[in-house]
């Protein structure tokens, strides 16, 4: 029992580092970098994807308003000849 407890100065106690861990050491720093490539890639191509979205709908707006510009609506050229008649009536 007292040997669980027993008190090892930190000059003593080692990590032998053989040749597995060194691999195992290389193996995974090797992961997390792919994993960083990855992460980074995916966020270059969200925002790609995004500005693509933003694109397409601000051509959508703009066809829209050149449609909107060429014809009127109707409520519009009523409220204009409304008012318009509406001024030569009072004269």
């Amino acid at each position: 029992m007292s040997l669980i407890f027993s008190y090892v100065k930190y000059s003593e106690a080692s990590f032998p580092m053989t040749g597995q861990y060194t691999a195992l050491l290389l193996i995974t720093s090797f992961i997390w970098v792919l994993l960083w490539f990855g992460y980074r890639q995916n966020k270059i191509n969200d925002e790609i994807k995004k500005k693509e979205k933003e694109e397409r709908i601000n051509a959508k707006v703009q066809r829209r308003k050149k449609l909107e510009s060429l014809y009127p609506s109707r409520n519009k050229q009523f409220k204009i000849k409304k008012l318009s008649s509406y001024k030569y009536e009072k004269k």
